[in-house]
């Protein structure tokens, strides 16, 4: 059976990352489990694991290479961890956060510390930049989320650059278009899916439309390279967002 796998410390992060984990485990029709590294004798998350139905498997090392070899069982389907400790205010991602997305090669999770995560998921958002590589990607979440029955909401932001010339004249060539886009790269009916439609920046509009539409994740493909000049978008996604973002990596 799959399983998917929360990383989390006995600190106020852990119940947003179980009820992230808990949802996901629902989307990926697995169990759900619980990892707990232990350092500097701190006290074990094993009740508020319990409460969600998740047994805790205790190890002892280093925080990052713990979670990655956990993470690289062939039973995990995906992993939830925390994006960095408990402070206010927008932060960047913390340092085993940044680790761990760039060697998991699996759908993983990072949750905001004070994120209102739900243990189901109603509505996903779904930017996508309209390559190949990160359509596809894609794929196979946009499937699950159907099977669930949820509701994706697909963004696209275009550039001054890119928007269609006909964008604010021709309705039916827009209409025409953005049937178009949706066909070539979600592989579902379209019963639920629905596009939206931005002039602007990825980064800033991919929070905001989150929140417009109450998403209760954002769901990323990338590279897993956070070089300078890479990754713009999932940084900053990372930064400032206060929804559980699920990053997927491209092939």
């Amino acid at each position: 059976m799959k399983i998917v796998l929360a990383a989390i410390q006995a600190d106020a992060c852990a119940k947003p990352i179980l009820s992230t984990a808990t949802a996901l485990a629902d989307l990926f029709d697995a169990n759900l489990a619980a990892l707990h590294v232990r350092e500097n004798d701190s006290s074990s998350p094993g009740e508020l694991a319990a409460a969600f139905g998740a047994a805790v498997r205790e190890v002892s090392g280093s925080p990052i290479e713990q979670i990655i070899a956990a993470a690289a069982d062939r039973e995990v389907a995906a992993l939830a961890l925390g994006a960095r400790g408990v402070h206010g205010g927008p932060q960047p991602a913390g340092h085993t956060a940044l680790e761990v997305i760039t060697r998991v090669r699996k759908p993983v999770a990072v949750v905001p510390p004070h994120a209102n995560a739900h243990r189901q998921l109603t509505r996903i958002l779904v930017p996508l930049e309209g390559t190949r590589d990160s359509s596809q990607a894609l794929q196979d979440t946009i499937r699950l989320a159907h099977r669930r029955q949820l509701e994706i909401l697909v963004l696209h932001v275009h550039t001054p650059a890119t928007v269609p010339a006909f964008a604010n004249h021709e309705p039916h060539a827009t209409a025409a278009w953005e049937h178009e886009f949706l066909t070539r790269h979600i592989p579902t009916p379209h019963d639920r899916v629905s596009l939206q439609r931005q002039l602007g920046l990825p980064a800033d509009d991919t929070i905001a439309v989150a929140h417009e539409h109450s998403a209760d994740l954002i769901v990323l493909a990338w590279s897993q390279n956070l070089e300078p000049g890479h990754a713009h978008v999932v940084s900053q996604t990372l930064a400032h967002s206060d929804i559980p973002v699920l990053l997927i990596p491209t092939t």
